[in-house]
């Protein structure tokens, strides 16, 4: 499958409504590429729990897949001033669980096992995307792989196992 990108900059978007609620919550600069996204066919999932907590993820269709996207903002960063290698490795687990499900019908699924390639850090204030791939499914696991890009940039690479 072909890679699109999407190439979004700061401070140069049309502001919604949203405008404000988007700066209360995550900063000006984020709510400016929220707001982007959003432009661009995107859909922000919210979520709950942990995922919540941790921003949510943005999903569109993408040639008849679904392409997952995360916004890194200052609740990510680690030591390093970079994302987080764990924030990273938990959006993987999302985007490649949600994929298992909504590829396999099934209400529920569990990661069995999932594996992480870090490739280049990813800097606070970026946002990158991964079009996970079903490499085998059947019976009762999906197995799972894919690349997460910033714009042109491989940030990681994973592939893993769900239950389904």
């Amino acid at each position: 499958m072909q890679k699109k990108h999407v190439g979004l900059t700061k401070g140069q978007a049309k502001f919604s409504v949203s405008r404000d609620c988007l700066e209360a919550l995550v900063g000006e600069e984020t709510a400016v590429l929220n707001q982007q996204l959003l432009d661009a066919g995107w859909i922000h999932d919210p979520s709950e729990g942990l995922i919540a907590y941790l921003g949510g993820v943005w999903i569109r269709d993408n040639d008849g897949a679904k392409e997952f996207g995360f916004v890194a903002d200052e609740r990510h960063v680690n030591r390093n001033g970079v994302v987080h290698g764990g924030m990273l490795m938990t959006f993987m687990d999302r985007a490649f669980g949600m994929t298992a499900r909504l590829t396999s019908g099934a209400t529920r699924v569990a990661t069995i096992s999932l594996s992480h390639q870090f490739m280049t850090p990813m800097q606070i204030g970026q946002f990158a995307t991964v079009i996970p791939n079903i490499a085998k499914a059947g019976g009762r696991t999906s197995f799972v792989d894919g690349t997460l890009f910033q714009e042109e940039t491989p940030i990681m690479h994973a592939h893993g196992v769900w239950r389904l």
